[in-house]
C-alpha cells in the first residue's frame, strides 16, 4: 500500500531545511572530533557560556537556551565539567539553583573550537551559497524562529 501525501513548496522546503541540518551537524561534529576534544554539542554548551556576560549561567537557563531537558543537560555539563571545561557552584541569589561557568580551560577550548566551527560552516554551508541567498535565508529562518517564539 502507498500513502500519497500533497506536497507544497513549504513542505518541500521543510524537508530541504530538515535534511540540510541532519547533514551539516554530522559533518561539522565529525570535523570537531577529529580535531578536538569536543563534540558539537559541547561545543555549543560553551558557545552559549561564552556569549553570556558573565561567562556563567543557572542550569535552568542553559538547558532551556539549548533546547534540551534539564537532565540531558545536566548529562552533557557533567562530562564538560571531568573534562575542566566548566565548573558547577551554587547560585548565590538561589541556593536550589546551580551555575554552570567555563572555566579557563573551557574558554581555550572554545576558542579553538570555534575556529574549527566557523571554518566548517563557510565551507559546508556558506561556500554553496551567494551573498544573497544566505541574507535571504537568514531573514526568511528568522521571521519563522520570531513568529513561532514561546508566547510568554
Amino acid at each position: 500500500m502507498t500513502i500519497t501525501l500533497r506536497t507544497t513548496p513549504a513542505t518541500t522546503a521543510w524537508g530541504n531545511v530538515l535534511l540540510a541540518h541532519s547533514r551539516l551537524t554530522k559533518r561539522l561534529d565529525a570535523e570537531l572530533r577529529a580535531e578536538t576534544d569536543l563534540t558539537l554539542a559541547w561545543y555549543e554548551i560553551l558557545l552559549v557560556l561564552a556569549r553570556s556576560e558573565t561567562g556563567q549561567m543557572r542550569m535552568t537557563d542553559l538547558a532551556a537556551s539549548l533546547l534540551l531537558s534539564k537532565s540531558a543537560a545536566t548529562r552533557l555539563v557533567d562530562r564538560l565539567v571531568s573534562h575542566g571545561l566548566v565548573e558547577r557552584s551554587t547560585c548565590p541569589v538561589d541556593r536550589r539553583g546551580t551555575e554552570v561557568e567555563l572555566t579557563d580551560r573551557g574558554k581555550d577550548a572554545f576558542i579553538a573550537a570555534g575556529r574549527i566551527h566557523l571554518r566548517g560552516i563557510e565551507r559546508h554551508f556558506g561556500d554553496h551559497l551567494s551573498d544573497e541567498e544566505t541574507v535571504v535565508i537568514a531573514d526568511a529562518m528568522l521571521r519563522v524562529a520570531d513568529r513561532n517564539a514561546p508566547e510568554g
